[in-house]
């Protein structure tokens, strides 16, 4: 039985999109006997109401409807994980895991990052419904912002392998949020990646080679 990686989209993206988006590197973890499971942020909003600062680009595409993870407080100027995604991705993994690993894009990387806090926990799931996760892999991830958040980052250090990707054209996720959520893993644990390109995963079989290269050495 192939080994499950969940997957979290982009803002104004969806799961078959992100499928769609990134079937170089599927191909090549596919050849490692994993499968990569789509899930869709179960929130839909205007543009007008998305945080310029998400680390995501709204396309012609989602003009009228855009899929989130993270919510919008308009009123006090900053942004929260609302408890539908919390409750969408408890379920998801119930009904599609479990999962061996978390794979994320831009807005999907920063809420990967965030629950690999306390995966279970935060997702309130018994280890008999999702036993421990052996790795992560952000592209564009971000630390989550807000000061409610800080505390739950310092307290639990991200403690299982991850990758951390950056585009080194990529001007949506700066570098600095990219090394905000790199700095929230423990030293020994965390790899860090660049390619040459944008704000996007790397579709290319020699960047999807190198992933795989870094699979091979955590397991």
């Amino acid at each position: 039985m192939a080994r499950k990686i969940l997957a979290l989209h982009g803002l104004a993206q969806s799961g078959e999109y992100f499928c769609s988006k990134t079937k170089g590197l599927r191909n090549e973890l596919e050849k490692l006997d994993y499968e990569v499971i789509y899930a869709t942020a179960p929130n839909t909003y205007s543009p007008a109401d998305i945080p310029d600062d998400l680390g995501d680009v709204i396309t012609s595409d989602s003009a009228k409807n855009v899929l989130a993870w993270i919510e919008d407080d308009l009123q006090n100027s900053t942004y929260f994980l609302p408890k539908a995604t919390l409750d969408y991705l408890h379920d998801f993994v119930i009904g599609h895991g479990p999962f061996e690993g978390v794979l994320g894009f831009s807005q999907g990387a920063g809420v990967a990052g965030y629950l690999l806090t306390d995966f279970n926990g935060l997702l309130n799931l018994t280890e008999d419904q999702q036993p421990p996760l052996k790795f992560f892999m952000v592209f564009s991830g971000f630390r989550f912002a807000p000061e409610c958040y800080q505390e739950q980052y310092d307290k639990n250090p991200i403690s299982i392998p991850s990758l951390h990707v950056q585009g080194e054209l990529d001007t949506i996720t700066e570098p600095y949020k990219v090394e905000a959520l790199y700095n929230s893993c423990k030293p020994d644990t965390r790899t860090f990646l660049k390619h040459s390109g944008g704000h996007y995963v790397p579709n290319s079989r020699g960047f999807a080679k190198k992933v795989t290269e870094w699979l091979n050495t955590i397991n």
